[in-house]
């Protein structure tokens, strides 16, 4: 299984963090918080694109080159956020599908896939992971699509914030519109996927929001070593150490959880890709994707290269994917990894 082109779509309007937290009713002092201490300073808001728009611009960015024919699945991935009328060629009420995946959200998806050329390509959405649904998209695409049964699939990840106070993940991070899509298949020309893992712990579906703060309290104490070992798991499927990694690639939750993880790996913190944390706040799923195609832009990969692409769902579910860049000599490879306590 190989992760090809990957296209992105940023919205050029951004607000600041103190215009965020503002509009979630948070107080001031929160603004400096999620600034100074998480590290967040630029966070894109859509004021002219839905997010049928924005997942229609990654798609075709992906696609550059590729012959729509080969596209034989589309995966979307993305968070439980509400379809309304500005999504896409649906005009029911807003908030009238609260998963995306029901009358709303397959219009959507429909409307991207005929704009994109791909009607003939079945189409599904992945969001029960939250955030982790993109990374699991990535598996699952490898699931569908063999050697043996030939073509490709495109996978596109993206949300738009529906009110103002789904701006903020509180005490975690500050959210952002945007979108990212990518082509992946056994004979697609890209980065080898060399192993993957996932773990979902049940015990924490009400972790945030005040519900149960001792659960919460123990998720906090809980979420940098279940990074970790998820991301050692990943290791083990691949044949590799961390010693053999170039970078981890993270979703933009915040600087402080992923010093805590750097901690726990025992690597350098310089080693997590974080350069598009105060640019582009938190994308939900499109995060790993989005910092993956900065990665690739800024020639800090070379062929050969092994990363981690990294993420965490509220729920909770960790997940990590290992890759090898184009052009290097392969590991053992993988058709997808190990599922774990699901």
């Amino acid at each position: 299984m190989r992760l090809g082109p990957v296209g992105t779509f940023v919205p050029h309007t951004a607000l600041t963090v103190a215009d965020v937290t503002a509009g979630a009713g948070l107080p001031d002092a929160k603004a400096r918080f999620y600034r100074d201490y998480l590290g967040f300073r630029d966070i894109p808001r859509s004021t002219g694109h839905s997010l049928a728009d924005m997942l229609t611009a990654a798609g075709r960015e992906a696609l550059r080159g590729t012959d729509p024919r080969e596209i034989r699945q589309v995966l979307f991935a993305r968070i439980g956020e509400e379809v309304g009328p500005a999504e896409g060629p649906s005009q029911g009420p807003a908030g009238a599908d609260p998963t995306g995946a029901g009358p709303a959200g397959a219009q959507l998806l429909d409307g991207v896939r005929t704009a994109l050329g791909l009607d003939h390509a079945p189409a599904f959405a992945v969001g029960q992971m939250n955030c982790a649904a993109g990374l699991f998209a990535l598996f699952l695409a490898g699931q569908l699509l063999t050697p043996d049964t030939g073509g490709s699939a495109l996978l596109l990840t993206g949300d738009r914030v529906a009110r103002p106070e789904r701006g903020v993940i509180p005490g975690i991070a500050v959210v952002a519109d945007a979108a990212a899509a990518c082509v992946v298949g056994p004979r697609v020309p890209g980065d080898l996927l060399l192993g993957s893992a996932f773990r979902t712990y049940g015990r924490f579906y009400r972790s945030l929001g005040g519900q149960d703060p001792e659960r919460e309290r123990e998720y906090t104490r809980f979420y940098a070593p279940a990074l970790a070992a998820v991301i050692q798991e990943a290791l083990e499927e691949a044949g590799t150490g961390l010693d053999g990694v170039r970078w981890i690639v993270p979703h933009n939750v915040n600087r402080l959880s992923w010093k805590g993880v750097a901690k726990e790996l025992g690597i350098p913190f310089s080693q997590i890709f974080l350069d598009n944390l105060p640019l582009l706040g938190h994308a939900n799923c499109a995060d790993p994707y989005l910092n993956l195609a900065s990665l690739r832009a800024s020639g800090r990969l070379a062929p050969g290269d092994r990363y981690v692409l990294a993420t965490v769902g509220l729920g909770a579910t960790f997940g990590a994917v290992v890759l090898q860049r184009e052009g290097g000599q392969g590991g053992r490879g993988s058709e997808g990894g190990r599922d774990g306590e699901l």
